[in-house]
């Protein structure tokens, strides 16, 4: 059996979030709070980090985030309102800010030198095609399986199946690596595959809830993860 092919998440796994998350957070509570309701950023932080680790979100978008936190504080209706509202200044903020994690680029081109074939398998927008674009590091990804154009999103298996299929790879000669272990993790096990949780993210709040999601190794750095593939199959 060769090399395993190593599939990557991109949102807070490869892809650093963490300027764009401070200035959604932010407008979201200047919002949260022109509409009646009175929090200080430090209950809006526990509000939102009780959501993630409720498993209260699905896709991980932003407008999901707003919705929940919407419905533990505000009256109804007021989810769509300020959804709405912000909903051009996340676009704008995802343009300046997103940008993938200073050591992504050594890790990506270390596996690259080491022989490894890599993929994306992303709950993402259509708008993250410009940010690989843009950083030069798109040409790592043999596969590039995002949900936005195919259709399909984690943890539906199919988008997994789909990401083996264009890779010509099975189950279990290959790897995930991702934050989450609701639509990352679990659904890989269960497929078969490797998996590599990262803990450098908001959803490293996230405890395991069942047997499939335990990751067969966590890391909280991917400078770590060149030094372990070859140890986990």
């Amino acid at each position: 059996m060769g090399k395993p092919f190593v599939f990557f998440d991109l949102g807070q796994t490869l892809v650093d979030e963490r300027d764009f998350i401070n200035r959604f957070d932010q407008r979201f509570l200047e919002l949260l709070n022109g509409f009646g309701t009175k929090i200080d950023h430090r209950g809006y932080c526990a509000v939102r980090d009780s959501v993630i680790r409720d498993r209260r979100i699905g896709h991980g978008s932003s407008r999901e985030l707003i919705v929940e936190i919407c419905s533990l504080l505000s009256p109804p209706g007021y989810d769509i309102v300020i959804a709405d509202r912000l909903e051009p200044e996340i676009l704008k903020g995802r343009k300046e800010l997103l940008r993938f994690y200073d050591v992504a680029s050594e890790v990506l081109h270390e596996l690259k030198n080491k022989g490894y074939e890599m993929g994306l398998i992303a709950n993402q927008s259509e708008d993250v095609m410009d940010l690989l674009k843009s950083s030069g590091l798109g040409g790592y990804f043999k596969v590039q399986v995002v949900s936005s154009l195919v259709k399909l999103s984690k943890p539906d298996p199919r988008i997994f199946q789909l990401a083996m299929n264009k890779a010509g790879c099975e189950a279990d000669n290959c790897i995930m690596v991702g934050d989450r272990l609701d639509t990352d993790i679990c659904p890989a096990n269960r497929l078969g595959m490797k998996t590599i949780r990262t803990t450098s993210s908001l959803f490293h709040l996230q405890k395991p809830l069942s047997e499939c999601e335990n990751p067969t190794v966590t890391v909280s750095s991917l400078s770590e993860i060149p030094g372990i593939l070859e140890r986990i199959l």
